[in-house]
């Protein structure tokens, strides 16, 4: 099980790479609530209960309750070791693509 200083340092690697994450995935999913569902997670210690209350639809909310359980698992050490942390697995913007925009 993670410490309370390890939850601390995602929740802000989260909060840091959440700019910069692509916000709908190529599935038309909406990254950044699911993004903002791990940090809720994480800061309000909820468990698998807590998750399904709050997000408790079957099909809606998918991909936000999915990246939500990432995190109680993350929490519970019962993520792959080498995955890292879950800042790490947010696909982010291609700043090429935004410079050209610009």
């Amino acid at each position: 099980m993670k410490t309370q200083k390890q939850i601390t340092k995602e929740i802000e690697a989260l909060k840091t790479v959440r700019p910069d994450v692509r916000p709908i995935s190529f599935f038309g999913d909406d990254n950044l609530a699911a993004l903002d569902a791990q940090i809720q997670v994480l800061e309000e210690d909820m468990d698998e209960d807590d998750i399904w209350d709050e997000w408790p639809e079957e099909e809606q909310d998918q991909h936000v309750r999915d990246s939500a359980r990432q995190a109680v698992d993350w929490v519970n050490d019962e993520e792959d070791p080498d995955d890292g942390g879950l800042a790490e697995g947010w696909p982010l913007n291609n700043r090429s693509d935004q410079c050209q925009e610009n």
